[in-house]
């Protein structure tokens, strides 16, 4: 018990409500981490104590008072794995990643039969671009579970493996969960929601609407189903069939979310059928929907913004056009692209949409089109640019990205980390570390991150830090 005296004092001087010039707090308040502090003085075996001590000591950056409850905690508790994974929160709290990784392999040593240090490992593997590495945990996380666990981890190695592009295996995965009569609805639902996912990017547009329809059937009341239902009406080229999610949810819920995303579904699907017809998406038919949705949440961007795009294709609207471009000016979010005609307007929308749904491969079809038919269309080059990444077309993003950066004077940091995530994905961490020296400027929070993750690549390949310089 003689580091108490120590971690008491280091603990206190990282508290921060010091409400008054003495430092005292007003009467009748106490800091929690005081609370807790006596609370692990007296148990010190308790665990959920250090981890609530450690979560408000990470919120205030108190870095002393973090290291002392997790050495704390290791001292009176280094058999059990919970202290370990304390261990490793501080370690990536603070960007060791090594130590991290260290710290939860003791974890799953400890409790190779618990899932939380495998669940862990795969959420770090996930965060560094392992790839191989976290579908391996999350397989061996799917083997420990139980059968009431199952479905909830069968669910997330389904999203992980589409995440990463192996879609035959994510396919396999969420079939087995739909096909689970006793497992929970909501997760029955998410799997079908993945099998939609599926299925748009191979532009099986029928079978797509199906498994989202199922998916509402088995959740009607989960606003993500609505809010993708309401994208997918224009991903795909023909939304009709989606139009009962839509009725359903403005009869039977009141949820300002639900309420918005189908309004949003029948407006845009209202468009859609007035642009198939030829016919004006700004008549008082197809805009009464937009008038809806602007009241139930007012000057929303997500609204202003195609509507903007739809009354920039009538010189008669001019008026409407110069007062809508304000209020996104009011929103900082500015004047989107205006294509000049119906059929170029879907074809960007189905562009954004399908990119937000994660079918990239639809997404640059529409792109190659526009930018034949509205090659002076902003925004274009950099829709194409995250459509390549999420395609996991590493060659083609590459060169995308170098081109634009010779042209630039000065680098995008959102560029440069797409290129540095891009490498590490590729096995190039060395090829990161080198570029990261050769900057001259300040370093970012992006690039400091990126450059902890080459390192702890350079380490898992070599078992050596990587010098200094790169």
């Amino acid at each position: 018990m003689r580091l108490l005296p120590v971690l008491l004092i280091l603990l206190l001087a990282g508290c921060t409500l010091m409400p008054n010039e003495t430092g005292e707090l007003p009467e009748g308040v106490t800091d929690p981490k005081e609370d807790l502090v006596a609370q692990i003085k007296d148990h010190p075996d308790d665990l959920d104590s250090h981890a609530d001590l450690l979560r408000l000591q990470i919120k205030d950056g108190d870095a002393v008072g973090a290291q002392t409850t997790v050495g704390h905690a290791l001292k009176f508790n280094g058999e059990d794995y919970r202290a370990h994974l304390l261990a490793a929160q501080y370690h990536r709290w603070q960007g060791d990643l090594i130590s991290a990784e260290k710290s939860l392999l003791t974890a799953r040593d400890l409790g190779p039969e618990r899932l939380e240090p495998r669940v862990a490992l795969s959420g770090l593997y996930n965060q560094t671009y392992l790839e191989d590495e976290e579908l391996e945990q999350r397989r061996v996380t799917l083997e420990l579970a139980g059968p009431e666990l199952r479905p909830e981890f069968l669910l997330d190695y389904a999203y992980a493996c589409s995440d990463l592009g192996r879609d035959e295996e994510a396919r396999t995965a969420a079939l087995e969960l739909v096909a689970d009569a006793k497992a929970p609805a909501g997760r029955r639902s998410r799997a079908e929601v993945l099998l939609c996912e599926l299925s748009l990017r191979k532009e099986l547009e029928n079978e797509s609407i199906a498994h989202l329809l199922k998916a509402y059937e088995l959740q009607p009341d989960y606003e993500g189903v609505v809010q993708y239902a309401a994208r997918l009406v224009t991903a795909v080229k023909d939304g009709k069939a989606l139009k009962p999610i839509f009725e359903k949810t403005l009869e039977t819920q009141d949820r300002v979310e639900l309420r918005w995303a189908a309004l949003f579904g029948h407006w845009m699907l209202a468009v859609q059928t007035a642009a198939a017809a030829e016919k004006d998406p700004l008549a008082e038919e197809v805009d009464s929907w937009f008038q809806r949705l602007d009241a139930v949440s007012p000057s929303h961007p997500d609204t202003l913004t195609r509507h903007y795009q739809l009354l920039a294709l009538d010189p008669a609207r001019e008026a409407q056009l110069k007062e809508t471009e304000e209020k996104l000016k009011a929103s900082d979010f500015g004047a989107p692209p205006a294509p000049g005609s119906m059929k170029a307007v879907i074809r960007l929308w189905r562009a954004e949409d399908a990119l937000r749904l994660n079918a990239p491969g639809i997404t640059l079809a529409e792109l190659t089109q526009l930018e034949v038919r509205e090659p002076n269309l902003d925004g274009m080059r950099i829709m194409r640019t995250m459509a390549l990444f999420k395609a996991r077309d590493n060659e083609q993003c590459l060169g995308s990205i170098d081109a634009w950066l010779s042209e630039e004077d000065e680098d995008s940091e959102f560029l440069l980390a797409m290129r540095w995530w891009i490498l590490l994905r590729e096995g190039k961490s060395l090829e990161v570390l080198n570029e990261l020296k050769k900057r001259d400027d300040k370093p970012t929070n992006a690039s400091l991150w990126i450059e902890s993750v080459a390192k702890f690549h350079v380490y898992r390949s070599t078992g050596e830090l990587p010098p200094d310089n790169g």
